[in-house]
C-alpha cells in the first residue's frame, strides 16, 4: 500500500467501507476512515474531507494479502494534520481488526458500544460529538437465541 491508495475493508453485509492511505512506514499506516460505502464496480470519486470520519494509525502487519483491496489513488484530503510518529510511545498503532470492527459499527453493523470500554469507538472518531447516524448500540441488536 501507498500513500493516497483508495482502500475498501470488508463490512458485515458484504459491501465495503473506503479508507484511504495518508501516510506509510514500513508496515504502519495512518487510515482516513470514511462514512462512505463502496460496492464492487463502484467509481470511487476524491474523498472530501467532511467524508473522513476517523484518523487512525494501523499496523498491517498481520493483514493478510489483498484483504483490504487497494480501488486505485487520488490525493489525500488535506485535514490540516501533522505526519504522525511512528516510533512515538503516545501512539497507539492498531490492528486492522479493529479497525473493521471500526469501519463496521460507523455503518451500523456492529455495536458501537461493543467493546468492553464502550466509548471506545468514540473516541476514535475526529470529532467524538458526531457518532454516525447509521451507528447502534449493542441494545438495538436482536438478542441472542437462548435455545441455541
Amino acid at each position: 500500500m501507498q500513500d493516497a491508495d483508495h482502500i475498501a475493508i470488508p463490512l458485515l453485509d458484504g459491501t465495503y467501507a473506503l479508507a484511504q492511505i495518508a501516510q506509510v512506514e514500513g508496515d504502519n499506516v495512518v487510515l482516513f476512515l470514511t462514512h462512505r460505502t463502496y460496492r464492487d464496480r463502484d467509481t470511487v470519486s476524491t474523498i472530501a474531507p467532511k467524508d473522513v470520519m476517523a484518523i487512525v494509525p494501523v499496523s498491517l502487519s498481520a493483514l493478510p494479502k489483498d484483504h483490504w483491496r487497494i480501488l486505485g489513488y487520488d490525493a489525500v484530503p488535506d485535514l490540516n494534520r501533522t505526519k504522525t510518529d511512528f516510533a512515538s510511545e503516545d501512539i497507539t498503532l492498531h490492528d486492522p481488526a479493529i479497525i473493521e470492527a471500526f469501519a463496521n459499527a460507523i455503518h451500523g453493523l456492529y455495536p458501537w458500544d461493543g467493546f468492553p470500554d464502550p466509548a471506545f469507538f468514540t473516541n476514535l472518531l475526529r470529532r467524538s460529538d458526531t457518532v454516525p447516524p447509521p451507528a447502534r448500540m449493542t441494545a438495538d441488536f436482536p438478542a441472542p437465541d437462548a435455545s441455541e
